[in-house]
């Protein structure tokens, strides 16, 4: 799990010569997500985050109950401002996966397992919401490319949207292949 990046899995199986580069994008907008299934951007945090809230809300407005989430921030405190939503995602979803690095516990659900990551693991570099079901397959995979404890605004990420689904599913598969499940909480 150490060395596991869940954004270089996305390169490797999207083929990134196939992924459209929308450049360096100050801002990501709705008609991005919308009009293309994949692509690929330099952003900023703030975008990052707003990629997140838009498949979050996308998965809250499907209702499906049979699919799954998993969701990393580099560190679960991130997940203090927008903890509602996740459980109300809980709720709504078969299960979600919280990945991060242990620096805040959020309230328990049945439905939502913690992994936890070490500082030095390549994935705690990283933001990502995947889900997968039946009603919807979407993936923002991001990677922190500064690193370390920066402001926030000073953090840049490269940034990879898709729907595809077979591109949706090789993501979850891999990264559901690097929990340990003695250890999700």
């Amino acid at each position: 799990m150490k060395t596991f990046s869940i954004f270089e899995q996305a390169l490797k199986f999207s083929g990134v010569d196939h992924i459209e580069n929308i450049g360096e994008v100050a801002s990501l907008a709705r008609r991005d997500f919308v009009e293309r299934e994949s692509f690929i951007c330099h952003t900023t945090t703030a975008s990052v985050e707003y990629g997140c809230l838009m498949i979050e809300n996308s998965i809250l407005l499907r209702t499906n109950r049979s699919g799954r989430v998993y969701a990393g921030v580099e560190k679960l405190s991130a997940l203090q401002p927008i903890i509602d939503r996740y459980m109300r995602i809980a709720d709504v979803s078969e299960s979600v996966f919280l990945f991060g690095q242990d620096d805040w516990r959020p309230p328990r659900h049945p439905n939502i397992r913690l992994i936890t990551l070490n500082p030095d693991f390549r994935l705690a570099r990283e933001w990502f919401v995947i889900t997968h079901s039946k009603s919807m397959s979407c993936a923002l995979v991001a990677y922190d490319e500064v690193g370390g404890d920066t402001l926030p605004e000073e953090i840049r990420y490269w940034a990879l949207k898709t729907s595809n689904p077979n591109l949706v599913a090789n993501l979850a598969h891999a990264v559901e292949g690097v929990i340990d499940w003695s250890l999700a909480a």
